[in-house]
């Protein structure tokens, strides 16, 4: 099932008690924009349902950056969507990144998940530039099944079709214009195939579709004529048309299918923005950014960010969807994260019971209970026993003693979705 794929849902709150959890963790395997449109719902929380995030296309959605290895730990613009989900619900995402993936090889593949179909790299226009191919491509069924529940797709694809333009910049300008028109058409029909596919699996489904920037700057050091430059930038206008023009066919009919638009950022940034000195032309970190916010906008209509943190405080906390902020500052130990009991169940709308005597803490959400004992190895769970490792203590803080607890064991017990963001350093609680 959808859990299968990156388990995060389930493994987030155990990785957080051993402070190794990324997020982002490797996959297994014409027109200026329109303004954004209306903003897609968040979760209700009183549900507890998951946002359902399936990312699908090339190295972008497989967050690739200069030197990525098999065992590289990506933090991309997949990663930044899933991380405004976080804030807005529990969430949950399956990257289907490919590197090398063409337009052509993203419709041939969703055809064959949305029929059921086995294939292999080899049938998958692009696949084979990527070592882990055989492996994601084993996946085709479990994307099909991802893609039936998805709330949300997001897709980057397109600019592996469009690499031999750099070559073209000697070509006569009716030798470009037919290229450029061939490549073009086939971009447009790909497309909107691969869209059809998507919303004949999950008509319910929002599409998001990303354009794709020029990574060409305009630069001698660089290597880059003049004219090489005012090509990609003429090329990358005429692409951001024809998805306009695709995007516009389905929204007339009723989808919910948007474009992200990030070239323009990267216009002028491009040598700050990609790995293009070192002849790589994937984003650095600061591109992905760009992207990522650009998702972020035509999803939500705003990108959230947490609070810059105080001097001393290791971590921001967000539950379900608010930032905790408060003067008892949390407490890192042994790479767990504690709070103060009081100050977690209040964002968490829990009820605490103090048992001085016992020296226990009753905590009460939705139904569940959570007894937590000062320096005990066990806690109950409904009145079960649960062995753990980091038990509640007393900590000082701001001239009296308080109460800490483990924020991953207690969200856990209460059957709070728990992930962690290495990369911004925060823990996203949802119910």
């Amino acid at each position: 099932m959808y859990s299968n794929l990156r388990k995060l849902g389930k493994i987030s709150a155990a990785a957080l008690l051993s402070g190794t959890l990324l997020l982002g963790a490797l996959p297994a395997g014409a027109a200026a924009p329109a303004p954004a449109p209306a903003v897609i719902s968040e979760n209700v929380a009183a549900t507890y349902e998951p946002y359902r995030i399936v990312a699908i296309g090339d190295s972008l959605t497989a967050g690739y950056e200069f030197g990525f290895t098999e065992t590289s730990v990506p933090y991309g613009y997949v990663e930044r969507v899933y991380e405004q989900a976080l804030f807005r619900g529990r969430a949950e995402v399956a990257n289907y990144g490919i590197l090398g993936l063409r337009i052509e090889g993203l419709e041939a593949w969703l055809a064959a998940a949305r029929d059921g179909r086995t294939v292999t790299p080899a049938a998958i226009a692009g696949a084979v530039t990527d070592p882990r191919a055989a492996q994601i491509v084993a996946r085709t069924a479990q994307l099909g099944q991802d893609l039936q529940q998805a709330d949300l797709v997001v897709i980057t694809i397109g600019a592996n079709n469009f690499t031999a333009l750099i070559d073209m910049v000697n070509k006569s300008k009716e030798e470009i214009e037919a290229w450029r028109t061939e490549t073009m058409n086939q971009y447009e029909a790909s497309m909107e195939s691969a869209i059809q596919t998507i919303l004949e699996v999950r008509p319910e489904a929002s599409i998001v579709i990303s354009d794709f920037y020029s990574p060409v700057p305009n630069s001698a050091i660089a290597g880059v004529t003049h004219a090489q430059y005012q090509l990609f930038q003429e090329s990358i206008r005429l692409i951001q048309g024809r998805l306009g023009e695709v995007v516009k066919r389905f929204t007339d009919n009723g989808s919910d299918v948007r474009a992200a638009y990030s070239a323009e950022a990267f216009v002028g940034k491009e040598l700050g923005m990609t790995y293009i000195m070192r002849r790589d032309i994937h984003p650095n970190q600061v591109g992905y950014a760009a992207i990522g916010g650009a998702f972020a906008q035509s999803i939500w209509g705003e990108e959230r960010v947490v609070a810059a943190r105080p001097e001393g405080v290791g971590i921001s906390v967000v539950v379900d969807g608010s930032e905790l902020i408060t003067v008892n500052r949390p407490v890192l130990k042994e790479n767990r994260t504690y709070l103060a009991i009081k100050d977690i169940a209040d964002a968490m709308k829990a009820t605490t019971v103090w048992d001085g005597k016992a020296k226990t803490a009753t905590i009460r959400s939705g139904g569940r209970e959570v007894v937590l004992q000062i320096d005990s190895s066990v806690m109950r769970v409904n009145g079960q026993p649960v062995t753990i490792d980091t038990p509640a203590y007393l900590q000082p803080m701001n001239g009296e003693m308080k109460t800490y607890v483990p924020l991953a064991v207690l969200a856990d017990g209460l059957g709070f979705q728990v992930v962690y963001s290495a990369p911004t350093k925060t823990a996203f609680i949802n119910k």
